[in-house]
């Protein structure tokens, strides 16, 4: 499918005509490559968070950072919980509570 999409891409060669090409078709040729993207990448959606969601997401990767900064640092935990941190790092709230 990503090859189908590259061959339809005009020949860098010519600025002209790619520039022709790019505003006659790159607005459905990108729509195409992002439905390509979601279908098997799952990447490239439109979520449109609201502010708060946002926030929350903000504050979720902070976290996560952090305790990947301490995992990389000097700090000492046992192999158990750092093993637990990893096997969690990034999973869902509902999944971690499955792990627990």
């Amino acid at each position: 499918m990503l090859q189908k999409l590259r061959e339809q891409l005009p020949s860098r060669q010519d600025w002209q005509q790619s520039q022709k090409w790019w505003l006659a078709n790159g607005k459905a040729w990108c729509e195409e490559l992002r439905v390509v993207m979601i279908k098997y990448r799952n990447i490239g959606h439109d979520w449109q968070f609201s502010n708060e969601q946002k926030e929350l997401l903000r504050q979720y990767y902070d976290a996560n950072k952090l305790l990947a900064d301490c995992l990389n640092s000097d700090c000492y935990v046992s192999r158990e919980v750092r093993q637990q941190i990893e096997d969690t790092l990034l999973l869902p709230i509902a999944e971690i509570k499955q792990h627990q």
